[in-house]
């Protein structure tokens, strides 16, 4: 174990006996009427060593028939799956014993550990004397899969003719190419494939490499479908589809189609055809086209993850597809294709050495992705995009640490249990919960960009990037054996070298603060102006969350002064420290009229409210984000008033709108929201945080001329009719700022709040009049968003309690309830877009319910659990899940508890398995050691078996971390103690429990007493009176 922790943090590997140089899939048979697929695998296998006795395959959930070396039939072959039952033992369940045990059973079957595999076959004493001359030979294995769990997907549609809309795909994630196939499942042994398809003939088959025949067979039934990858790829890289699957091509490329199953060639073609200016970006970029020449993306059915990136090929979820009337699905479509595609070059050609190295291809893959953003979307969508994730990782790491993005040294240890999640073995993805592996990939884009900002120039980052690619297309199609495309396994320290030689520059302190250690900083920034030196003196305070690493390094801080915006560089080292920065400006008294700005145009600034000798207007700290730290910039009021209506810079606006309530709800604020409100030349998630502020603002103002009127006149000015702003004009979208201003009006109003706390009555008429006379009769796009938006407000209103002050209030909340059910039901004869009009309903009702004004005839789970079944769209389930996991945790309703768990058991769609176990660990149902009726041993036994049979390597992780979020790393409470027993006289017909050491609070969860003892349960008083007798 410690030898194998080496190599992960090192990317040491063990050496090879044999190489495989070419390797034949050919299906001969599917049929999804039993999700099964037949056929068999040859590779061709070239001896590096002088004797081979043994070849060794990953192979998971399949059946193996035959196996054959060259000619000879039968070979003898050992299978051993590690996974089928993880833990031996059933008297320990506690997830310290659990982790070790699957951490010896993945090392068991680790080919990079010790070239080891589930089968393991035999070498034939005529076939060893062939390796001494170091001549090839090949093993063929034929196997079939049946009603797979993970790996390989059917999709067989819950309709009549549901089997004539079925596809398959492979599901593959990382270590789970092995559940396909048989292979060596490792990114580090790459060879050339052939990928044979025999289906019936009104089925297509996409898959990995070229096609290079496409046939129908004498009778019509059948097609046969040839594909050749020439460019050697490991397993992990190789996917396919086969279905019944519409095509288009792309107008620009030929080698280039896109695919989705029948009757959505409309919403496909729509979807994919700005990609062909996405292609472009990255060609000229890289000065490199696609890697593997050519490209399909096909849009299925249940995928786990919006998409899943192969050779040449990308599998998308078919919830991306979307029409021209839907225009919130398309910034977000467009996102994760232009992601997919970045991966072909970064994450599928060139891969990590070793998951150690992971963070290098993530990192890349994202600046590739960030290009693509900045020119399709504009600059302030890429950098607010920037912002967001940075705010993400920095609550992820108040709540938890998380690891360091590299393990450079043997020594430098990471324990497996640190932080709030079960384990962390580094960047393994069989070991590392999904959710940690993200947030590790947003933290190594944020870290490439401070590597680029460290170079000095774009252009240098750019020039690695190209000869990174470069070096790994030397002779391509050569085998690693030949020291051809070894260069596309990329580590750390070759990524290093590369920038030494391009750019002449050491980064290794960088590396050893930022990239080989954890840690994000939160910096607190004040100012005073020093009226005799003209001097702003600057206090930092840093506070390194976690007791991590600190700070060190060199901030930048616009000043806007008077006289323009000028730029200072401060070096950061201690804690605590002060700066002093040299106004540029001189007294304000001899000013301007006009005021220019850091983009050179000049604006006339209202400067009453500032300090008379200061010429100081605002700060910005790091304007452009090339830091990992929180910044937490103080100042007065009137200068973030300044900086919302004058700066260009969206993060800093935004953060002004955001600050401002939490400072002033004066008059001055309540007006600088509503004009940034107003203008149409602000970017318009802006004036969003702008809407959201100003609620804030109304709801937390003492002066009663400040009210919810300001936020309801404000809609009106911008949606009001033209001749009556008292009424709403026809939904028109075409101003799509505006229209995403309008569904943030709606959840806003809903958060307005009188002083005493209440949502008035005026509020509640309006979102429901804004529901009731919405019309989109003549507009051009889907009102769906929209409706969702207004529903969501109406949740906002619903009091916690009920009492006099809001029976008003009440009586138009109950009067909303019947137009909510009606729209529930029409959602289901005419669905909008994805069901999301169904998912906001089921919220509104579950609020009624959690706060008890809802009729006692639908307050239960029913309506919940109605909507969990397949059928549904997953938006609509995954909402079900949700609530009927808050349901549960609010009533303690453990028939609910086994609903949800039996999805986790025996639900078809992966996506459902993994975010049912998701909402319950972060939503947990108690917490640890606590007295709780759903604290069941029941429970544990259920989980435990979950977490030691389950085939779904990504499932498994999230099944861990939720039996840490309930019972820790320790054997869970309500476990009986081993000295635990039923003692029973046969001459007395009686019987006792012997319940020592089990907490009363959890006695009731053993079975012995639910059988044995009396109805009147488990009150203390219970022991001093007689047991029952029991009937012989």
């Amino acid at each position: 174990y410690n030898e194998y922790k080496s190599y992960l943090r090192m990317g040491e590997k063990a050496e090879e006996d044999y190489e495989v140089i070419r390797q034949i899939i050919s299906i001969g048979s599917v049929n999804f009427h039993r999700k099964s697929l037949s056929g068999y695998t040859e590779l061709t296998i070239r001896p590096v060593s002088e004797t081979v006795t043994f070849v060794s395959l990953n192979c998971l959930q399949t059946r193996i028939y035959n196996v054959s070396i060259d000619d000879i039939l039968d070979v003898k072959f050992t299978y051993d799956d590690p996974f089928r039952q993880i833990c031996s033992d059933p008297t320990k369940r506690k997830l310290d014993y659990f982790l070790s045990k699957y951490q010896q059973a993945m090392l068991r079957n680790h080919y990079d550990f010790k070239n080891q595999g589930e089968i393991k076959i035999e070498v034939p004493r005529e076939i060893q004397r062939k390796t001494s001359t170091k001549s090839t030979f090949k093993v063929r294995v034929e196997f079939s899969i049946e009603d797979p769990v993970c790996g390989i997907h059917f999709v067989i549609p819950n309709a009549p003719d549901g089997i004539k809309k079925a596809h398959l795909y492979t599901a593959s994630f990382a270590n789970s190419a092995r559940y396909c196939f048989p292979c060596i499942d490792s990114t580090s042994a790459r060879c050339s494939w052939q990928l044979e398809f025999n289906v019936n003939a009104e089925h297509n088959v996409i898959s990995s490499g070229m096609l290079k025949e496409h046939t129908l067979s004498s009778d019509g039934k059948h097609k046969t479908f040839l594909f050749y990858l020439d460019i050697p790829t490991a397993a992990p890289g190789i996917g396919f589809a086969i279905g019944n699957f519409e095509v288009i091509g792309d107008a620009s490329k030929n080698t280039i189609a896109y695919f989705s199953p029948r009757g959505l060639s409309p919403l496909l073609q729509h979807t994919t055809e700005f990609l062909q200016r996405v292609y472009p970006i990255y060609m000229d970029y890289l000065n490199m086209s696609l890697p593997f020449g050519d490209y399909k993306i096909v849009f299925v059915d249940e995928m786990l993850t919006d998409y899943h990136s192969f050779a040449s090929l990308t599998l998308a979820s078919v919830n991306l597809l979307h029409s021209a009337r839907v225009i919130d699905q398309t910034l977000y479509t467009r996102k994760a294709l232009g992601m997919a595609i970045a991966a072909q070059y970064f994450g599928v050609f060139i891969v990590p050495e070793a998951y150690n190295d992971s963070w290098l291809v993530m990192g890349i893959k994202h600046i590739l992705f960030l290009l693509f953003l900045r020119k399709i979307h504009g600059n302030s969508e890429c950098r607010f995009w920037i912002y967001e994730q940075l705010l993400r990782v920095y609550k992820a790491e108040q709540e938890q640490l998380l690891p360091p993005l590299h393990l450079k040294e043997k020594t430098q240890s990471h324990p497996l249990t640190t932080g709030n999640h079960a384990y962390n073995f580094h960047m393994d993805p069989t070991l590392t919960p999904p959710y940690i592996l993200e947030l590790l990939e947003l933290k190594s884009m944020l870290i490439m960009r401070m590597i680029e900002n460290r170079l000095g120039d774009k252009v240098l980052l750019q020039n690695v990037i190209k000869k990174l690619l470069s070096l790994a297309w030397t002779n391509p199609t050569a085998t690693a054996l030949d020291r051809g495309n070894i260069n596309a396994l990329l580590s750390t320290q070759d990524f290093l070298k590369t920038i030494q030689v391009v750019s002449g520059k050491d980064i290794t302190d960088f590396m050893c603060q930022y990239v080989y250690r954890p840690g994000f900083s939160n910096l607190n920034f004040s100012f005073a102006f020093n009226r005799k030196r003209n001097l702003a003196d600057i206090t930092i305070k840093q506070k390194p969350l976690h007791d991590g690493e600190k700070f060190v390094g060199q901030l930048t801080v616009m000043v806007q002064e008077i006289d323009g915006s000028f730029s200072n560089v401060i070096q950061v080292e201690k804690n605590d420290a002060m700066q002093e920065l040299n106004c540029q400006s001189k007294s304000r008294r001899n000013k301007k009229k006009k005021i220019p700005l850091f983009t050179g145009e000049e604006v006339e600034i209202d400067l009453s409210h500032n300090d008379q000798d200061s010429p100081v207007i605002w700060m910005r700290v790091d304007p452009d984000m090339f830091w990992l730290c929180d910044i937490n910039l103080q100042m007065p009021d009137f200068m973030w008033n300044a900086l919302l209506l004058h700066e260009r810079d969206v993060v800093y606006q935004h953060k002004a709108a955001q600050v401002l309530p939490n400072l002033s709800s004066s008059h001055t604020t309540i007006s600088t929201l509503s004009s940034i409100i107003l203008n149409s030349k602000c970017y318009y998630k802006v004036r969003i945080q702008a809407v959201h502020s100003l609620a804030k603002c109304i709801s937390i103002s003492g002066d009663p001329t400040i009210n919810e009127s300001i936020l309801v006149n404000l809609y009106k000015k911008l949606y009001g009719s033209a001749d009556n702003e008292d009424i709403t004009r026809m939904n028109d979208f075409s101003d799509f700022p505006l229209y995403f201003l309008q569904q943030e009006f709606m959840r806003a109003i809903g958060k307005v709040k009188d002083s005493s706390g209440m949502t008035t009555p005026t509020i509640v008429h309006f979102l429901y009049q804004q529901l009731y006379y919405n019309d989109n009769q003549r507009n051009n796009f889907d009102d769906s968003h929209l409706i969702v938006a207004i529903i969501d407000g109406l949740t906002l209103t619903v009091p916690q309690k009920a009492d006099s002050k809001q029976e008003q209030n009440l009586k138009h909340i109950k009067m909303v309830l019947p137009k909510i059910i009606a729209m529930l039901n029409v959602d289901k004869k005419m669905p909008s877009y994805q069901q999301i009009v169904s998912s906001a309903c089921l919220r509104f009702i579950a609020k009624l319910i959690q706060y008890g004004h809802i009729m006692d005839n639908l307050k239960d789970s029913s309506i919940f659990s109605a909507h969990l079944k397949p059928g549904q769209s997953q938006h609509v389930r995954c909402t079900a899940i949700q609530l009927l996991t808050e349901f549960i945790k609010n009533e303690n309703s453990e028939r609910d508890l086994n609903t949800i768990l039996s999805l986790v058991e025996f639900d078809g769609s992966a996506m459902v398995r993994a975010h049912t176990v998701t909402q319950l660990y972060r939503l947990p149902l108690f917490h640890r050691h606590q007295d709780s009726f759903l604290n069941t041993l029941h429970l544990v036994q259920r989980l435990w078996r979950l977490l030691n049979e389950h085939l779904d390597f990504s499932l498994r992780c999230h099944l861990a971390q939720l039996f840490y979020t309930l019972y820790g790393k320790t054997t869970p409470s309500c476990i009986p103690s081993s000295n635990f027993g039923v003692v029973i006289d046969l001459k007395g017909q009686t019987a006792r429990s012997n319940v020592a050491g089990i907490p009363p609070s959890i006695r009731y969860s053993s079975p012995f007493d639910e059988k044995y003892s009396s109805d009147e349960g488990h009150n203390p008083e219970r022991k001093k009176k007689k047991h029952k007798p029991i009937n012989p």
